[in-house]
């Protein structure tokens, strides 16, 4: 069993109201808080029995003397079939010992296998509990097993807030998550479109989509979660604005899913597709040098033209970037291969070109070079 420290600072007993009703249980009031182990369980129900609201009143002290987690968790569903939820709803918050916390909140929750009221006891702490009381019941929302449960659960996960962080509702998806895995991508794609459409939390749901693919320590994405993920990440791109769009391909390249996130360029990018298919991109290779004591820089600038078959250009690009004939070969060459810059969208017109040149020459200029620009033909990506 697991042993259940307590706050200190907790012990005080709860005041109890000196009415006609109370004065008949005060017997069973002072029984219950000095039995210890075991004997609380007995002492608690015939308390509950006499007088359910002292029963409430006396729980926070009644509690320790529970000593381990099998009798809290006895003591706590005492209170839960009475009704008696609020002081259970705290008492987690009260075991100082972290583990001890998630041991009985896991017990609570495995109860709504076969106790109705453990469901509600756990949907009426998401409306009753303040966001950090309400976390601490994490353990209990990932064990509880019920159809009517999983109903709710549902129905919170795809009904997000419309601000962008709320922590009662990202608990609830964080043990949505944890309980369902891959097989939950499909509510969570509909709470990131949503979440999209009403300026809620739709980055946070993008990161628990990808959280549900994330492979134990030590192991690596199995491939058919990898498919599960990029599959959904593209339904919810392809229902949103280019700009939301993007954040999506972002998270498809990121989890290695490059080809996915490439198919989506012309759903992010309609006005940027070129007349013949693909995409252009700016792009600046830097040579630098010292020339009879100037530092110099020539800026080696040209379009790239990609058929739209990467997400990311610039890897490719780097090596042909660098091929350009050498301006400053009778000077003496810097350390290090020429310094790449490529523009992280495909362009719109060819000012976004000559601003990527014009920002590369001021950071160049800042540096202390004389900087020259070479304008180059287009690098063509197969």
């Amino acid at each position: 069993m697991t042993s259940i420290p307590v706050l200190g600072a907790l012990l005080a007993a709860s005041a109890v109201s000196p009415s006609v009703e109370a004065a008949t249980c005060k017997s069973q009031v002072a029984r219950a808080e000095r039995a210890t182990g075991a004997a609380v369980i007995p002492a608690y129900q015939a308390l509950v029995k006499c007088d359910k609201d002292l029963a409430g009143q006396t729980f926070e002290k009644v509690m320790q003397g529970a000593g381990d987690a099998e009798t809290l968790v006895s003591l706590s569903m005492i209170a839960i079939d009475a009704d008696i939820w609020n002081p259970v709803w705290n008492m987690i918050g009260k075991i100082s010992d972290y583990s001890a916390q998630d041991e009985v909140a896991w017990r609570i929750g495995e109860h709504c296998a076969t106790n109705d009221k453990v469901p509600n006891f756990l949907q009426g702490a998401y409306f009753g509990l303040r966001d950090i009381e309400f976390a601490r019941w994490d353990d209990a929302l990932e064990s509880c097993e019920s159809e009517a449960f999983d109903t709710w659960l549902v129905g919170k996960v795809e009904d997000p807030p419309d601000k962008l962080f709320d922590e009662k509702w990202n608990s609830v998806v964080t043990a949505y998550v944890e309980r369902e895995g891959v097989e939950g991508l499909g509510s969570l794609a509909t709470a990131a479109v949503k979440a999209a459409q009403i300026g809620g939390p739709f980055e946070a749901v993008l990161e628990h989509m990808t959280n549900t693919v994330a492979p134990a320590l030590g192991e690596e994405i199995l491939e058919s979660d990898r498919r599960a993920l990029a599959q959904a990440l593209a339904g919810v791109a392809q229902q949103l604005p280019p700009e939301q769009g993007r954040s999506v391909a972002d998270r498809l390249s990121n989890s290695g899913s490059e080809d996915d996130a490439a198919q989506l360029l012309p759903t992010i990018y309609p006005d940027r597709v070129q007349a013949n298919g693909g995409f252009l991109y700016g792009a600046v290779s830097v040579e630098s040098g010292t020339c009879k004591g100037v530092q110099s820089a020539v800026l080696h600038v040209a379009m790239i033209r990609d058929p739209g078959t990467r997400y990311l250009v610039q890897p490719d690009s780097e090596a042909p970037l660098r091929a350009f004939k050498p301006r400053l070969s009778k000077c003496t060459p810097a350390d290090g291969s020429w310094p790449i810059y490529v523009t992280e969208t495909p362009l719109a017109d060819k000012d976004e070109l000559d601003d990527l040149a014009e920002t590369v020459t001021d950071q160049w200029q800042e540096k202390g070079y004389v900087v020259k620009r070479k304008d180059e033909k287009n690098v063509v990506l197969d």
